[in-house]
């Protein structure tokens, strides 16, 4: 049976990273985005994306209106977890349990290089805590609870300080 992957990430690691995709300045005026990175998290939060309000985007497939079978997968998921999110992709898919050799080829075969990419390309979890104050961690948390609210399988670190 066929179904749909939705991958989300912190909101509060989502605008670090989408800054520092968008400081080549062709990709700024492209996505409608100009100033620095404190406007840029207001922009964000004033629901400024490509594709719409980052909250409205996910809320979409939280809410599964249409009954379709989704697998839910954090982005942290991906990237700090890959051997159990590759199990949990695989049971989704209706494929027999994979072998540790094969999770271990899986996990190879969707990697990438570290060396080979640019620095501002590592879409690293917990790159907030570096780059976002206090208060505005704050704010991506509470505008993340009130969003989030009612919805299962949020983590907790998209609407608390962790």
């Amino acid at each position: 049976s066929s179904g749909i992957n939705a991958e989300y990430g912190d909101p509060k690691d989502v605008v670090c990273s989408l800054f520092l995709f968008m400081q080549k300045d062709r990709r700024k005026v492209k996505l409608g985005f100009e100033g620095d990175f404190s406007d840029c998290v207001d922009w964000f939060l004033k629901g400024g994306l490509v594709n719409g309000c980052y909250w409205e985007f996910n809320k979409e497939y939280l809410e599964n209106e249409d009954g379709h079978k989704i697998l839910h997968l954090t982005y942290e998921e991906l990237t700090l977890e890959k051997p159990a999110a590759i199990r949990k992709i695989n049971s989704f898919l209706g494929y027999d349990e994979l072998s540790e050799e094969d999770i271990v080829s899986v996990d190879k075969a969707t990697s990438l290089d570290p060396t080979k990419l640019k620095p501002d390309q590592h879409g690293k979890p917990g790159r907030a805590k570096e780059m976002l104050t206090q208060e505005q961690r704050s704010r991506f948390n509470e505008r993340s609870r009130v969003e989030f609210e009612g919805f299962e399988g949020i983590p907790q670190s998209y609407t608390d300080e962790n």
